[in-house]
């Protein structure tokens, strides 16, 4: 609670009326929270949906309050009334452990949001240890190096040797070894834990691509959440596949879970929401669940797989259904 700076908050809120959305991390929390605004004289409604980052806006909610804030996450998405709240982890890093373990001295630093907004401080810590530091912002992102599931723009360009990821969890550090082709050290400062990343990653997206290659049928996939629906691509994926003459028809939900595909009888599914349901969630899925580019490798139009990041601003101010498509692929594999 001490993480959250609430007396900032209140002067900013227009209107009686307040919702409140919360990652499934501070959920706990929630009763609390609530009562901090309920004492200020706010009525508070509090979202019971998921809330998967800063891309996942609760719109539903946001129709009947006067103020939407969602909590854990910096701006990505640009809403008269929705206010975005991040969660800053307070930690210290262990210099002399980083100097131990790193062999290689021209390192970027990399992480979420709650550990990146202290990365100006570990930089000249770690500099002052010997380090070269290398430290860029993506244009969606609030903070230098901070990076997102579906983003790694913040290493774009970089000349470093290696990428160090601070914070905790794997998923970005593997994501960051992917797109750089470094080896990446994932570092969690809060259990002074620290690891080489190293994992099968490639070999399990091709396994799902050579399962598709013999599907006739496929369901795409599209999310209708704010930061995560490209239903222009959908479109686009469906009409590339009846050109390949496989069936191919476009499924649109809120949430793309295995038990929206149990209902259909696609023989292959197309991601185009979040790419971590791909990466993360594939093997709770009964058919294979393949991402866009992978979809092309499929197709015989590519033939390497590439990573799927939703790197596009997103115009939300139009209503034309295309106005949150043609997502950018970064590519994983050095062309041949």
């Amino acid at each position: 609670m001490l993480q959250i700076d609430f007396s900032s908050i209140f002067d900013r809120i227009k209107g009686k009326s307040v919702g409140i959305q919360l990652p499934d991390g501070l959920k706990y929390y929630a009763k609390d929270i609530a009562e901090i605004f309920e004492r200020k004289g706010f009525d508070v409604i509090l979202s019971g949906k998921p809330s998967y980052g800063a891309c996942d806006i609760d719109l539903d909610l946001l129709k009947h309050v006067d103020v939407l804030l969602h909590f854990g996450h910096t701006k990505l998405l640009d809403y008269d009334r929705v206010l975005y709240i991040p969660y800053e982890i307070n930690y210290e890093v262990d210099p002399e452990l980083l100097k131990k373990e790193i062999k290689e001295r021209r390192i970027a630093i990399i992480g979420t949001a709650s550990y990146a907004w202290k990365f100006r401080e570990i930089k000249k810590i770690l500099e002052e240890n010997g380090f070269k530091i290398l430290l860029k912002r993506e244009i969606r992102a609030e903070y230098e190096g901070q990076v997102l599931g579906c983003d790694y723009s913040s290493l774009k360009g970089l000349d470093v040797e290696a990428v160090l990821f601070i914070g905790d969890g794997r998923f970005h550090a593997i994501g960051a070894t992917i797109y750089t082709k470094k080896k990446v050290y994932a570092y969690n400062p809060l259990t002074g834990e620290i690891e080489i990343i190293k994992d099968d990653f490639l070999k399990r997206r091709y396994f799902e691509v050579s399962k598709a290659k013999l599907c006739e049928s496929f369901g795409i996939l599209v999310s209708t959440k704010p930061g995560q629906k490209r239903l222009g691509l959908a479109r686009k994926l469906k009409n590339l596949a009846k050109e390949k003459g496989k069936k191919a028809e476009i499924i649109i939900a809120d949430e793309i879970t295995p038990q929206l595909t149990e209902n259909f009888r696609f023989d292959c599914y197309v991601n185009t929401a979040c790419p971590r349901i791909a990466y993360d969630d594939y093997e709770r899925f009964e058919k294979p669940l393949i991402t866009p580019p992978e979809f092309e490798v499929v197709l015989g139009l590519k033939s390497e797989i590439e990573m799927d990041i939703l790197s596009q601003q997103l115009d939300l101010n139009s209503n034309n259904d295309n106005d949150h498509d043609n997502g950018n692929f970064t590519r994983i594999c050095p062309s041949s």
